[in-house]
């Protein structure tokens, strides 16, 4: 039996289903040990523990926060490594847009069966450089990074007291922001393109959703060696909500002010410093930033 390590999310509204229905099935197939986390970043500690420990995988159970957590702990460590374990994702987030991607249901039974056939496929990584802080430790990502209105959707949720979500929370944060967010200015540069100017929002996207199945970036593949980059500049309110609804169905945005890219290092500047950049739903830091694609850097069970 292959043996794995489950870094359980310990606040999620689904943890008792956890224990009561998806746990008892999967220790039939493949021998589990759980970890549950306490605070933010308990994962990315608890992953870098387990890294040298004989685990066939390190798998998340919990939403894109903890992933990301658990995909930081596996390459802090060793970003080169060629023996690292399988990452792999039980979906309990409210969200689970890396889990769309990857079309990795959220029922037991099909959870049970992806544990049993352990099969891995392999999958590009966002690598972040804080420009301004070049000491600091790089921040990993396997979903999409973004700034503009996606950090203060999260600095909002962090503020409101339910960091871990409430959907009420999260769609209240979403409106506030919505109609509070003053598009602030960026230059992005890459070694094919370069774009200025004001924006709503910029995702640089190795998955296809983020927002809770907003599909920010149709065409993104987790695999191919490049990002998708989603920019919408100086887009109004109403034109943001009404392209919003074609995201939401799968479909590519079509406004004068709204741009799709391809690049695999992205830098991206502003000269207002309060600019945040957020990764899979975690705040991370602040403008300027490189952004780099490490490619295929993870096996990940499918």
């Amino acid at each position: 039996m292959k043996r794995i390590a489950i870094i359980l999310n310990g606040i999620s509204l689904r943890k008792e289903f956890f224990y009561s229905n998806i746990l008892p099935r999967l220790s039939k197939v493949v021998k589990a040990e759980v970890y549950e986390t306490r605070a933010r970043e308990d994962a990315v500690l608890q992953a870098s523990k387990l890294m040298y420990k004989g685990y066939d995988a390190i798998v998340a159970a919990g939403g894109d926060g903890t992933l990301n957590e658990v995909i930081n702990g596996i390459l802090r460590e060793d970003e080169q490594s060629k023996s690292l374990p399988v990452a792999g994702l039980i979906p309990m987030g409210s969200g689970n847009d890396f889990a769309r991607t990857m079309n990795i249901s959220t029922q037991a039974d099909a959870i049970v069966k992806m544990f049993t056939r352990f099969e891995s496929v392999e999958v590009d990584v966002g690598k972040i450089s804080f420009r301004d802080k070049p000491t600091s430790s790089p921040r990993y990502f396997i979903n999409i990074a973004d700034a503009g209105m996606g950090p203060v959707v999260v600095q909002r949720m962090l503020d409101s007291g339910r960091p871990f979500g409430t959907n009420l929370a999260y769609y209240t944060a979403i409106l506030r922001t919505f109609f509070g967010y003053k598009p602030v200015p960026v230059e992005v540069r890459t070694s094919l393109w370069k774009w200025k100017g004001k924006i709503r929002a910029l995702a640089v996207a190795n998955g296809k959703y983020f927002g809770s199945g907003i599909g920010i970036a149709p065409g993104a593949k987790p695999d191919d060696g490049i990002f998708t980059c989603f920019i919408a500049g100086n887009v109004s309110v109403l034109d943001f909500i009404l392209q919003n609804n074609r995201l939401r169905r799968g479909k590519r945005a079509i406004h004068r002010e709204i741009e799709y890219r391809e690049a695999a290092e992205v830098e991206i500047y502003s000269t207002d410093t309060n600019a945040l950049v957020e990764a899979d739903g975690e705040l991370v830091g602040s403008l300027p930033v490189k952004i780099e694609l490490l490619h295929k850097r993870l096996r990940f069970l499918v």
